[in-house]
């Protein structure tokens, strides 16, 4: 860092401030990523939700409304929704203006996502029930003969109106043929002040004044839902107001300070656009995950609602398996869950899953509920990895998914064990609705369990976070023991947590290649109890007692 003092000097301190020891590691888990079709939601961003009754304020209905509710049932902590849409979809919006008698664009109007729905959306402007008031103490005069204009225009003949030039007020007129000497023009059209002739500001003056206006009042509606804002005092509280509502954003027009003229007005220009494809969910995919990244670093696990498109080919599958590959390279790495058909057969589950090997793709063959309309398990499957601690595994009893109507399809022990070995993440009902590990696709036993890839996730984002703060330094003794500080310590706190059972690392400078180091690390993931194997032994153990009495 820089040098505090001059290092010139004959005579004085000087101070090399330095950063020293371990980096700690701030990484966020717990976040889900969901993705699917709604009726309303963004498909241009992620929204992040922190409770379920933003589910319906966001996305109103569909299945990804109802997975987000979903997730919030499983103690799911944070939950980022994104939209899928087809190509062309785009927003409704209006533009108002201010009624003038040339008049200005004041205030833009935009459905807050993409859509048919958001040319329901119907903005009523009237007259607020109370004035408002403009005060401004500190307008320059310019020497020349021009109005001057205040924010607000809709002003109120009022009694308590002032105007002032260097403290001296001037007798207010509010038709510009009684202007006279000592007097000042109010139009309250346009909301400006004309000054009489002769007497205009010069540069040197102050002028201050004290005007009332009207105030406005807006109601908003989607004909489901209605928001009334009343005595809205400005165009900024306006476009606040708006915010509120999750049904339009509003913004202002460059340069304008006027609120729009009364009226009622619809928007226009909403589109679902065409048909969705499975490029419309590879996009919004990389879209979520890209927001998401940004925002908090990445999700813990990404769910999405639907299988296919095509009817009996499961192509998301292959989607999301290259969604999960990509992250990962971008040291990101997240679970990833998606359910197979409803009336899909242990063949066709087994003959789909043999064609991955990701140990970050799970697929739920029996991922549907008993409910009139099927919940999703596979969402459930996500919102529950999310919301359990690294290295505690979701098929604990203790951690049963919340919210389903038991089981559409069940597996006996045989079929869950052929399922299972075939890479399939199986949901079972034993007091609970459970999976019967939590596995992934991949074939190494070491990547196998979801719970041990949570704790490899960790890890790697981990790694990449301490590495970024070290590009660039001096390639010293001194740094090269502080990276594996930083590495051991959160290794350390992850054995300490019983999350891991043993870690080594090594951290070396390259022979050859001065602008590389050499990190070793080997973990051990903490087992988790799944077999159990007793030896009784029944017979004689000893001779006894034999005496006899």
């Amino acid at each position: 860092m820089g040098v505090i003092g001059n290092p010139s000097a004959w005579v004085g301190l000087t101070i090399e401030l330095r950063a020293i020891g371990p980096v700690p590691v701030i990484v966020g888990t717990g976040i889900l990523l969901l993705v699917g079709q709604s009726t309303r939601g963004p498909s241009t961003e992620a929204i992040v939700m922190n409770s379920r009754s933003d589910a319906y304020k966001y996305f109103h209905s569909g299945d990804l409304k109802e997975a987000i509710e979903l997730a919030f049932g499983n103690a799911c902590p944070v939950v980022f929704g994104i939209r899928v849409l087809g190509s062309g979809a785009a927003k409704a919006s209006v533009t108002l203006n201010d009624g003038l008698i040339v008049p200005n664009d004041c205030l833009s109007i935009v459905a807050h996502s993409e859509g048919n729905w958001g040319n329901s959306i119907v903005v009523t402007v009237a007259y607020g029930d109370y004035n408002g008031t403009e005060y401004n103490a500190s307008l320059p005069g310019d020497g020349g003969s021009s109005a001057y204009y205040t924010s607000m225009h809709d002003l109120v003949q009022s009694t308590a109106n002032w105007v002032k030039v260097n403290g001296v007020a001037k007798t207010i007129v509010y038709s510009v043929g009684e202007l006279a000497s000592g007097k000042v023009y109010v139009n309250t059209t346009d909301g400006s002040l004309t000054f009489y002739t002769g007497e205009y500001p010069a540069i040197t003056d102050l002028i201050s004044y004290k005007l009332k206006y009207k105030t406005k009042k807006v109601t908003i509606t989607d004909n489901e839902k209605t928001y009334i804002f009343n005595n809205i005092p400005s165009i900024v509280h306006m476009i606040a107001d708006f915010a509120e509502t999750g049904l339009a954003i509003a913004d202002d027009v460059a340069g304008e300070t006027h609120m729009p003229v009364n009226g009622t007005y619809n928007l226009t220009g909403g589109s679902d656009g065409a048909a969705v494809m499975v490029d419309d969910w590879e996009t919004t995919m990389a879209t979520g995950g890209e927001y998401v990244t940004e925002l908090v670093g990445g999700p813990t696990a990404v769910a999405l609602t639907d299988y296919e498109v095509d009817a009996l080919t499961n192509d998301l599958v292959p989607a999301l398996d290259a969604f999960l590959t990509d992250m990962e390279n971008d040291f990101h790495p997240c679970l990833g869950f998606i359910p197979m058909a409803p009336n899909s057969t242990i063949n066709e589950a087994l003959e789909l899953a043999a064609g991955y090997n990701n140990r970050l793709l799970s697929i739920v063959p029996n991922g549907w509920d008993g409910s009139t309309t099927p919940k999703n398990i596979a969402v459930t499957r996500a919102a529950r990895e999310c919301s359990v601690a690294i290295g505690e595994s979701a098929a604990m009893a203790l951690n049963a998914m919340k919210g389903l109507n038991g089981l559409l399809t069940t597996f006996n022990q045989s079929e869950c064990d052929i399922l299972t070995t075939g890479g399939l993440d199986v949901i079972i009902k034993k007091r609970g609705i459970l999976p019967y590990i939590g596995i992934s696709t991949a074939t190494d036993w070491q990547f196998m369990r979801c719970v041990d890839n949570r704790t490899i996730n960790f890890v790697i984002i981990a790694c990449e976070y301490i590495c970024r703060q070290y590009y660039h330094h001096k390639r010293t003794r001194y740094t090269l023991s502080s990276i594996k500080q930083s590495l051991a310590q959160m290794l350390q706190d992850l054995k300490d947590a019983e999350n891991i059972r043993e870690y080594e690392v090594t951290v070396s400078a390259h022979p050859t290649d001065t602008g590389r180091v050499n990190i070793e690390l080997t973990m051990e993931n903490i087992g988790h109890i799944e077999r159990f194997r007793q030896v009784m032994n029944v017979g004689v153990m000893g001779t006894g007692d034999t005496t006899v009495v």
